[in-house]
């Protein structure tokens, strides 16, 4: 598996590096600037490795499940795993050329939300003893708000909110293709079980060459 993921972290890396080639600035710096996700557009990246297929997904917490913080409730917490068992599952998602004979062979799935929340507590714990102290050793007032004026704009900057939010799925699938000199295309269903997404964004390198595209869920095929 450390194989599978170091050959897919290089390939995308060499992806990257040849899209930003080929298209203008612009292009490069919009795909760049993914890295701070967008609500409503989910990344899809696919490497071809010999006969391998590798693909990534990263889709905002809110594409996936309406929220992007650990769960609050009974609800957001079956959301949660609803959705990581329809990540688990590929082949509910993704279809490629019949004819390529693509067999699923790996999946990894995980997500940042819980992860956001339990760091964002240690935050709370933390500024909270710490405005005890200021309050135990008589600091001067107006020093210590304006303390917390500066860190709670650095922080929404950061993290969109003052909720630590910000959270994400991704899913890495490996797939064997006994004839994936005939992969042509690839089918999305992504769109039927997570309605709020607005368009997935794809960039490519296979055999064929390096090719970019989006799916929308009026347009649910990408061409290699």
């Amino acid at each position: 598996m450390t194989i599978r993921r170091t050959v897919f972290a290089t390939l995308v890396s060499s992806l990257i590096t040849g899209q930003a080639l080929a298209h203008n600035h612009h292009d490069e710096s919009e795909y760049r600037q993914h890295g701070a996700h967008v609500h409503g557009v989910v990344e899809l990246n696919i490497a071809q490795d010999a006969n391998a297929l590798l693909v990534e997904i990263t889709a905002p917490g809110a594409d996936v499940v309406g929220f992007e913080h650990a769960p609050k409730n009974d609800q957001q917490k079956k959301s949660l795993d609803n959705a990581l068992k329809t990540l688990a599952q590929p082949l509910q998602l993704l279809t490629f050329s019949a004819g390529a004979q693509c067999t699923l062979v790996d999946t990894v799935v995980t997500e940042t939300l819980t992860a956001h929340d339990d760091k964002h507590g240690d935050h709370d714990n933390h500024n909270h003893n710490e405005h005890e102290d200021h309050d135990h050793d008589s600091h001067d007032h107006d020093e210590h708000a304006h303390h917390d004026h500066d860190h709670d704009h650095d922080h929404d900057h950061e993290d969109g909110s003052c909720n630590g939010q910000h959270g994400e799925f991704s899913a890495q699938y490996t797939f064997n293709c006994d004839n994936i000199e005939t992969l042509t295309d690839m089918q999305s269903d992504w769109f039927k079980h997570f309605v709020t997404t607005e368009k997935i964004t794809i960039q490519a390198i296979t055999n064929k060459g390096q090719k970019a595209g989006q799916l929308t869920p009026a347009q649910t095929q990408f061409t290699f």
